[in-house]
């Protein structure tokens, strides 16, 4: 058994480590351990299985604005290799927006009113700490609005500011993209293969692009090689601040393997910069738990990107005893929420040492050089009419 005692700065003294690795067990495809009542794990050492030329074919189509209105947005230009799959923005710029990333300037429909959440590791969604989840369920979006990644392939697709723009109704947007896509021979074939169809549905578009997200994996963390045995993945302090994210109360939210309980909040968080109206989340206020996974390459953070950084983030829970949002009462913030101890600078600083051994580099950033359309991939400047 591991007894560590750290001493942080600003006077806060981590509680000794009671835990071991000789405390992990396998479950299944992956590794548990149980610390104060609360389950962390590891994410599965394998990917999700997928047909391959369903998922290269979905890469395309990922990375092809010919699936938005006006051709000027992919998938990708809100959900980017360098930035995590995400965007870099508090609030997505899609529809006549200019540029990549971080650098991304505003176009006639203006932002999106929510934070581009990464695509990584949403084979996974809804998985719970014995490694068990349905993929026909998965619930997928800021407010679990729609189940699997093939619901939610088609969303973005529809939705007037992300991807549809103004010259195509949200009814007529299927057939369109489904038109557009049957008269590209290269798509005809590359769906042929995949499919085995003569002719292209939006029901396989959106087989193709879940197919290709459940490829985008990143489940080689320090905090995974750790929980499979690798002694030296993390070190004491990461693993002190293990423990302090347990006493915390980060764990009543954010355990298991995604380190999410899939559950809706409400924390009372102020609205966005840029929303016209204000966002209710599932309707009352309450957003999904976000996976912890990948932080350091995914801000901001919370539903509008509210927090532009980590230790932003982790000071929102600070003694958090009132609503910071007009249209949310104090008394209908998340019990859990208000348990929350002082996270002062000691106690703050060790868990966001922690949070570091969730951050795997590894994963797939491979960017087509060209699509079938022709368009230029990624949609980051503004599309050239097709037929």
């Amino acid at each position: 058994m591991l007894a560590l005692t750290l001493t942080g700065c600003g006077g806060f003294d981590a509680t000794p480590v009671n835990f071991s690795q000789e405390d992990i067990v396998t479950v299944g495809a992956i590794q548990t351990i149980e610390i104060r009542e609360r389950v962390l794990a590891s994410l599965p050492e394998s990917a999700p299985q997928v047909n391959t030329q369903q998922a290269e074919l979905g890469r395309l189509l990922f990375w092809d604005p010919i699936l938005s209105g006006d051709r000027d947005v992919a998938c990708a230009t809100c959900h980017l290799p360098e930035a995590g799959y995400t965007d870099g923005q508090h609030q997505a710029i899609g529809v006549g927006g200019m540029g990549r990333g971080e650098e991304r300037t505003i176009g006639h429909t203006g932002r999106v009113p929510r934070n581009s959440q990464t695509v990584l590791n949403t084979a996974w969604n809804g998985i719970n700490e014995l490694g068990l989840f349905e993929p026909t369920t998965a619930p997928m979006f800021w407010d679990s609005r729609k189940e699997s990644l093939e619901s939610q392939a088609l969303e973005p697709i529809r939705s007037r500011q992300e991807m549809r723009g103004d010259n195509f109704s949200e009814n007529g947007i299927d057939a369109e993209i489904a038109g557009r896509l049957n008269r590209i021979p290269a798509y005809q074939q590359a769906f042929s293969d995949a499919f085995g169809t003569e002719s292209i549905t939006i029901t396989d578009v959106a087989r193709a692009l879940a197919s290709f997200q459940r490829t985008l994996v990143a489940n080689q963390t320090p905090f995974d090689r750790w929980m499979r045995g690798e002694a030296n993945a993390m070190t004491n302090r990461q693993i002190s601040g293990m423990q302090e994210f347990v006493i915390a109360g980060c764990a009543d939210c954010h355990s298991g393997p995604l380190f999410s309980d899939f559950e809706p909040h409400v924390l009372g968080v102020r609205e966005g910069t840029d929303v016209a109206e204000p966002d209710s989340g599932d309707g009352n206020f309450a957003f999904r738990t976000p996976t912890l996974r990948q932080l350091s390459l995914t801000a901001p953070y919370f539903h509008a990107g509210q927090r532009a950084t980590l230790g932003s983030a982790l000071d929102f829970y600070d003694e958090p005893r009132s609503s910071n949002n007009p249209d949310v009462s104090s008394s209908d913030l998340d019990p859990e929420l208000l348990e929350v101890p002082e996270m002062d600078d000691g106690r703050g600083a060790i868990i966001q040492d922690f949070l570091e051994t969730l951050n795997d580099d590894s994963f797939d950033k491979l960017v087509p050089a060209a699509v079938p359309s022709g368009l230029p991939p990624g949609g980051f400047d503004s599309g050239t009419p097709v037929s």
